[in-house]
């Protein structure tokens, strides 16, 4: 399993509250893996900040985090870059990195809290202003703006602060919008992946106090995330060696969305966002009562 997928499993299940238990020695490999220029996505890539990211927030989700110093070194003066020296910008690297700024200040770790705090808000700002128009995010590693929405809006109303809020409500309404009548997400057709982010949005980004969202936008994500549980139930259900095995690809036939050289689909990590939007759902009062 490469460093991206660690992280990237890792994170989905512990956000969703199904921390699994990882062996010491795993522990340990992602450690290792943050060299001084943070940790590569794979065997034979060089280190970059989306995956350097990953990794530090999962370590910091179970318990065990590890300065994120490492990060200043793909610092901007106005965001973080996923290569030093790229043209480039990525959402979703900026997310991940507000991720592992914020929860390890959020652990009380060791180290300079304040210029944490300072690239905290950097990344979050950035965010805000890469928005478009109708709540959503786009990003070049994944074609569907699912997958950006979910990872920034999960961010910023986790760790961007109060002048997140309006941001995140907008991307709650963009979600809701965007439904299928089958109850499924997705671009060119609904897909597990796509569905599972978007009940990733609507169960945890949630703004409190007076930017909580109005009571309406908050009964249609209950009944759309009800609709999206029913479709994700269905979709495991007609997937050989899924409840059984823990195997198959869930969205075995649908195009593929991730990007590289080609599109692609890390099928772990779909399966790891897919058993935390169940969980998410199925702990949301309103989804489990039935």
């Amino acid at each position: 399993m490469t460093n991206f997928e660690r992280g990237w499993v890792l994170g989905w299940l512990a956000r969703a509250g199904l921390a699994p238990a990882v062996p010491p020695e795993l522990i340990a490999q992602m450690r290792a893996s943050l060299g001084e220029d943070g940790a590569p996505g794979g065997t034979g890539l060089p280190p970059d900040a989306d995956t350097s990211s990953g990794v530090l927030y999962a370590l910091s989700l179970l318990g065990e985090p590890h300065p994120p110093d490492l990060l200043w070194k793909y610092e901007t003066s106005t965001h973080f870059c996923s290569w030093p020296g790229e043209n480039g910008r990525s959402v979703t690297t900026n997310a991940h990195v507000l991720e592992a700024f914020g929860h390890y200040l959020e652990c009380g770790g060791e180290g300079p809290a304040g210029r944490y705090a300072a690239s905290a808000r950097k990344a979050a700002s950035w965010l805000i202003g890469e928005q478009l128009n109708d709540g959503r995010w786009e990003d070049r590693w994944h074609a569907s703006p699912l997958y950006a929405t979910a990872c920034a809006a999960l961010a910023l109303d986790e760790f961007g602060g109060p002048e997140s809020a309006d941001a995140v409500n907008r991307s709650v309404e963009w979600v809701l919008r965007e439904q299928r009548p089958d109850g499924s997400w997705g671009r060119w057709c609904g897909t597990a992946e796509e569905t599972a982010y978007a009940v990733h949005v609507l169960t945890l980004a949630r703004p409190s106090g007076d930017a909580a969202p109005d009571p309406a936008v908050r009964e249609a994500a209950e009944r759309a995330v009800r609709r999206g549980d029913a479709y994700l139930r269905a979709a495991l259900r007609s997937t050989p060696g899924a409840l059984t095995e823990g195997l198959g690809d869930v969205d075995s036939g649908k195009p593929p969305l991730w990007h590289d050289k080609d599109l692609y689909r890390p099928t772990t990590i779909v399966r790891a966002a897919v058993l935390g939007a169940l969980r998410l759902a199925r702990r949301d009062t309103s989804v489990s009562v039935r």
